[in-house]
């Protein structure tokens, strides 16, 4: 087997840097040394990952027929002990239940917007590392001085815990949520934002 760094990865398949060390440190990559070493990932992976298709707007087609989609950029998990949730971010090492609640919220966003689609893909460098549906529902509150933030009354339809072979580690949930989780777990999904939230508006599939 053949190791490259994680820089070499980056030059050769054309992946981000910054997103590869995100995905090792969430224990998404099977990499070998210390964060902040020259850490190294088997070759045949990195590119298996390069080659990743990307999310298309029939793979998150929901019966709510919008064509706007939210997406939660989110960094890899740290602890936040001071509010109320454990940990904010991802994780593959997060129970789901903890993993549940440092993704639904507290967000600043448009929340009818955000839930009017019904699914929340959740990325991380990039790819789609988990997802929450059910997002009907939520809870707003101030900052102060700040923006307004919202979390959701969301389910955890589906989460890996391995970028190189992407399956869902929820086991139980309804065949709907069970079967987007299925469709987008893994794939690239690009979107850019000053923030967490960012928005994706598709072409309708009348028009396609």
């Amino acid at each position: 087997m053949t190791f490259i760094t994680l820089r070499q990865a980056a030059d050769r398949f054309d992946i981000s840097l910054a997103a590869l060390r995100k995905l090792a440190a969430a224990g998404l990559l099977p990499v070998a040394g210390h964060p902040g070493a020259a850490q190294v990932i088997p070759e045949n992976v990195a590119r298996r990952i390069a080659h990743r298709s990307h999310v298309t707007p029939r793979l998150l087609s929901t019966p709510a027929r919008t064509n706007t989609i939210a997406v939660l950029r989110v960094d890899v998990a740290k602890p936040v002990p001071a509010e109320d949730r454990p940990y904010i971010g991802f994780h593959a090492d997060l129970a789901p239940e903890h993993l549940l609640e440092a993704l639904r919220g507290w967000w600043v966003g448009n929340p009818e917007k955000i839930a009017r689609a019904g699914v929340l893909p959740v990325t991380l460098g990039g790819f789609v590392v988990a997802v929450l549906t059910g997002l009907g529902d939520w809870d707003s509150r101030s900052t102060g001085d700040g923006p307004i933030r919202h979390r959701f009354d969301a389910r955890l339809a589906g989460y890996i815990t391995d970028l190189d072979a992407p399956a869902n580690a929820v086991r139980s949930g309804s065949p709907g949520d069970l079967r987007i989780a299925e469709r987008v777990l893994g794939k690239r999904l690009t979107s850019n934002s000053g923030g967490p939230i960012a928005y994706l508006t598709f072409q309708s599939q009348s028009q396609t």
